[in-house]
């Protein structure tokens, strides 16, 4: 018997090694050769408004680990919110042909005439978050109108239920004439439209600025001490409208609502009680969202420049005291 049970166990042994497939160095996973080859050694180009913000540098630590798994070459031209500099970066990156050329745009003309100069030079351009008025390949980032609706949104149920301060709100707008501030500024006039009560005391720029964000909401406190409700377009800056709320001592009248990247720095300013809610656009979601978009521009060498032209709008959360924590607060330690 026990023969025969050895006899059964070399058989079956035997046909075990027989279905195995070829040895380990044989094998690769379907298509994971022709990707890793389109990636390798391409050379991809960004140039930001600057690497200073949150988002930028969200973004950029995503990109960074894409190229360096996969071979492919990144740069990043840092014109530092110097729009003359940017504009010679760009016209430096056309002239060196790269593969592909990420652009965050400081407005939806200034780049407008070299973008298209990009894409006759058969360079395949991707725009991140803020676009201009010229189409290339792709666009990923906000749907800046939905943005507006949300954040006025948010004003025009705070501060026109029962017992609200009052239905006026402040527009703290960034740079008017960038993409994110036109189009969010559309949002916001469909709400004021469809909610009369609703009341904008103030529409200035406080241009990303903290400090200046801070010099209008406390002007504005003073015209308007039964004030509801501050929108803002970045958390960085709209902290500066927070920390004038709270020096007027209040801050348990005024909902001040923007968005943000999603760094742990905006959940902080929430639970100091600087902001009161954030729209969160998650700026690592975003960046792998443009890494597929980059992997499948160098997979696809055939396909001209602007042949296609994509949007891909990204996710949204609203974030408050109850979910500041966790994925809705990233460091740039864990994109790493």
């Amino acid at each position: 018997m026990n023969l025969l049970k050895k006899a059964i166990a070399a058989t079956l042994v035997a046909v075990g090694l027989h279905a195995m497939p070829a040895v380990a160095k044989d094998i690769d996973q379907v298509g994971r050769a022709a990707y890793v080859n389109a990636l390798k050694d391409k050379r991809v180009i960004f140039i930001p408004l600057s690497q200073g913000m949150d988002l930028n540098q969200a973004w950029t630590t995503v990109w960074q680990r894409h190229a360096a798994r996969y071979g492919f070459k990144f740069e990043v031209r840092d014109p530092n919110m110097d729009t003359a500099a940017g504009i010679r970066a760009l016209q430096g990156a056309i002239a060196e042909k790269p593969d592909v050329l990420i652009v965050q745009n400081p407005d939806v003309q200034t780049y407008a005439r070299a973008l298209k100069q990009a894409q006759e030079a058969g360079i395949k351009i991707l725009q991140i978050n803020m676009q201009s008025i010229t189409q290339t390949d792709s666009y990923v980032g906000n749907d800046w109108i939905e943005m507006g609706r949300l954040e006025a949104g948010e004003l025009a149920r705070t501060c026109l239920k029962p017992g609200a301060p009052s239905g006026k709100i402040v527009w703290l707008a960034g740079v008017q004439t960038g993409a994110a501030n036109i189009y969010m500024r559309e949002g916001i006039n469909q709400i004021l439209a469809e909610n009369p009560g609703l009341t904008l005391v103030s529409d200035q720029p406080a241009d990303y600025d903290s400090e200046k964000a801070r010099q209008i909401t406390e002007t504005v406190l003073q015209q308007h001490p039964d004030l509801c409700g501050i929108m803002g377009i970045w958390d960085n800056a709209e902290i500066g409208a927070g920390a004038a709320v709270q020096a007027a001592g209040k801050q348990n009248q005024v909902t001040i609502v923007t968005n943000g990247a999603g760094a742990a720095t905006g959940c902080d300013s929430i639970k100091k009680g600087l902001l009161s809610v954030i729209y969160n656009f998650n700026a690592p979601t975003q960046a792998e969202i443009a890494a597929q978009q980059i992997s499948e521009f160098l997979q696809n060498p055939q396909r001209p420049a602007g042949s296609e032209k994509t949007v891909f709008f990204g996710p949204i959360t609203r974030v408050d005291k109850d979910n500041a924590t966790g994925r809705n607060c990233w460091t740039l330690d864990q994109l790493k």
